[in-house]
């Protein structure tokens, strides 16, 4: 089902010191003010510790470390090796107990 038009309406993120008008939907509105708060608390602390540096490094060390959590934290989530074990083990405790095979079945 679509969205109503009308749970769409514009904010502006202050990121950096600049203002950034997004369309978003009304929903996701703190989702947003946590990320940019999230960003420039970070990009303030490269700030603190790397004063030497350009903005623009500022930037590109927020996004690195932001594009780092979020592999982590898919790597994380990731239960394909869960799942693999789970079967391995589902395998071979029916070659124990003999079922699926022939010579199980005495």
């Amino acid at each position: 089902m679509a969205e109503a038009m009308d749970d769409l309406f514009e904010i502006k993120l202050m990121v950096g010191g600049s203002y950034y008008p997004l369309t978003i939907h009304r929903k996701d509105e703190r989702l947003y003010r946590e990320a940019a708060r999230r960003i420039n608390d970070k990009l303030n602390r490269y700030r603190e510790h790397f004063p030497q540096l350009s903005e623009e490094k500022y930037y590109v060390m927020a996004a690195v470390h932001i594009a780092m959590v979020n592999i982590m934290l898919e790597d994380f989530n990731d239960t394909a090796p869960y799942k693999d074990k789970i079967r391995q083990m589902d395998k071979e405790l029916d070659s124990i107990l003999g079922i699926g095979t022939e010579s199980g079945a005495e």
